[in-house]
């Protein structure tokens, strides 16, 4: 007769941790609200705004508390693969659009170790609203931000060190395949991840969800929207 051996099942850990990596300091944060117990975990906030200072200035500025969640969730989603931020609070020194997000602590630019950019992006854009999502096929990293408003979504095709170059159909690229291959002639200089970040982010146009039209750089996103709304075909792609 066998002998049966019972195996235990380990039970999941309650609030698992998600690693955060600063690619810029070296630094590492573990993101985590709770602990087993379901008790909240003290004083996170803080170190949390001093992992996504400036790091040009090291400044630090209030992160607003809905960013850092949608990072968790985003984490959990890709269990077992690290966030590596490249950008997240920006003093105004070295962020020059007045417009910027990253300013006001709504912003962090990051990755997924071990995934395609492109997955990434698709999970934003499906799995949250009210946020803006910008995708740079070409560059290091995906835009994430936080906002009251209607979502958006752009896709800029310039590589790093490279002047903007946004899609004018950001749906039909999707649809197409060509947001994922499209490369377009290049000629500037090369430029670390974090200096690609702030280029970015001092020409980024803002395309609302519902339309692919974008303001010109420094632009009034609201006409962006008036436009959108007088060129319906010109739409961004679908959730």
């Amino acid at each position: 007769m066998r002998s049966s051996t019972s195996v235990k099942k380990i039970k999941p850990l309650r609030n698992p941790p998600v690693e955060l990596f600063q690619i810029n300091t070296k630094e590492k944060f573990v993101l985590r609200f709770a602990d087993e117990r379901g008790r909240p975990i003290q004083g996170w906030q803080k170190r949390f705004q001093r992992f996504m200072r400036c790091h040009h200035t090291n400044t630090q500025h209030r992160i607003d508390p809905r960013l850092p969640r949608l990072l968790y969730q985003t984490g959990r989603h890709f269990d077992g693969h690290r966030l590596e931020v490249i950008s997240g609070y920006r003093n105004p020194k070295v962020a020059r659009n007045p417009k910027s997000p990253h300013k006001q602590g709504l912003a962090c630019d990051f990755r997924i170790a071990g995934v395609p950019n492109a997955t990434l992006r698709d999970f934003l854009r499906r799995s949250f609203d009210h946020v803006g999502v910008g995708f740079y096929p070409n560059s290091l990293f995906v835009h994430l931000d936080v906002r009251k408003g209607p979502s958006a979504f752009w896709i800029d095709y310039s590589g790093p060190g490279e002047g903007a170059a946004y899609s004018g159909n950001a749906r039909d690229d999707l649809r197409t395949g060509k947001a994922d291959w499209f490369k377009p002639a290049s000629g500037g200089r090369a430029a670390s991840e974090a200096d690609r970040a702030e280029s970015v982010d001092d020409l980024m146009e803002t395309a609302v969800k519902g339309g692919g039209t974008s303001a010109a750089p420094g632009g009034d996103p609201g006409k962006a929207a008036a436009a959108t709304q007088r060129a319906p075909t010109r739409a961004s792609a679908p959730n």
